[in-house]
């Protein structure tokens, strides 16, 4: 059976490749991703599922799926172009895709399937702080953390115990990491950017350190991460992740601002 060895959580700002590059040694972030980085490079995964929120660069209004796995044999990007970012081409893992996306229906969760994807700074970005290598095959994961009506928070949570079961039941040697991608609390083109709502940030710390999950799950309300900031949607993918944690507590947690830092080692 596969097995899931590690997890990992962190932000993406789209212009920190370039910023990191500018002033080498010199950000907080980068020493964060790097500590990200060992942790992940420590566990030797096979394969990376990236759960991420798409921006606006596969789904639109018009077709917005509140869960989506990306079955693809390959994908790149970003596909932005307002700041300066790597490329990124990953290798899918259509089996491992497609077996995640059947698990899933079976267990009742109505996830949608995208066969052709372009990747935007959700994936691109956390991959190349944590995963460099472009050998690792990577499965995008989307869960809709920016546009409302989000998700249930608890249904998100819910996703993740269904995916750790699927990796343990999955017929074959596969060494298996998360990679959560998003923020605690972040606005973009609103009128509280910059701002920081740093009693909620304490909050997720506090219920990620003490391994809290499911109250986190009950307190991540839409009215409450909204009121983060209007991104702040996207800590829906770290609760889907901590949903695959079990009783396992974080081995490193740290944040910069309203971004956090996160890895779980499970071998």
């Amino acid at each position: 059976m596969a097995k899931l060895v590690a997890a990992v959580a962190t932000p993406h700002a789209p212009m920190l490749p370039q910023q990191v590059a500018q002033a080498p040694g010199q950000l907080k972030a980068e020493a964060l991703m790097g500590e990200v980085r060992r942790r992940l490079e420590a566990a030797a995964p096979d394969v990376i599922i990236v759960v991420a929120s798409d921006h606006f660069t596969n789904f639109f209004y018009n077709n917005l799926p509140q869960f989506c796995v990306g079955v693809v044999e390959s994908a790149e990007g970003p596909s932005e172009t307002y700041c300066v970012m790597p490329r990124r081409k990953i290798r899918g893992d259509t089996g491992l895709a497609r077996g995640l996306l059947n698990h899933g229906l079976n267990a009742g969760f109505d996830l949608a399937i995208a066969q052709e994807l372009r990747l935007d700074h959700s994936v691109v970005v956390p991959l190349h702080f944590v995963a460099p290598s472009e050998d690792i095959p990577v499965v995008p994961f989307y869960i809709n953390g920016l546009a409302p009506p989000l998700p249930l928070a608890r249904r998100c949570y819910a996703l993740g115990q269904n995916i750790r079961r699927f990796i343990e039941q999955w017929d074959s040697d596969q060494r298996v990491a998360l990679l959560a991608s998003g923020s605690i609390s972040l606005e973009v083109g609103g009128p509280q950017v910059g701002w920081t709502d740093e009693p909620w940030v304490a909050t997720v710390v506090d219920h990620l350190g003490r391994g809290a999950y499911r109250n986190l799950a009950r307190r991540a309300t839409e009215k409450r991460m909204t009121a983060a900031g209007n991104v702040s949607g996207e800590l829906l993918c770290w609760i889907a992740v901590t949903g695959a944690m079990g009783d396992t507590r974080p081995s490193f947690l740290e944040t910069d601002g309203g971004s956090g830092y996160a890895a779980w080692d499970l071998v």
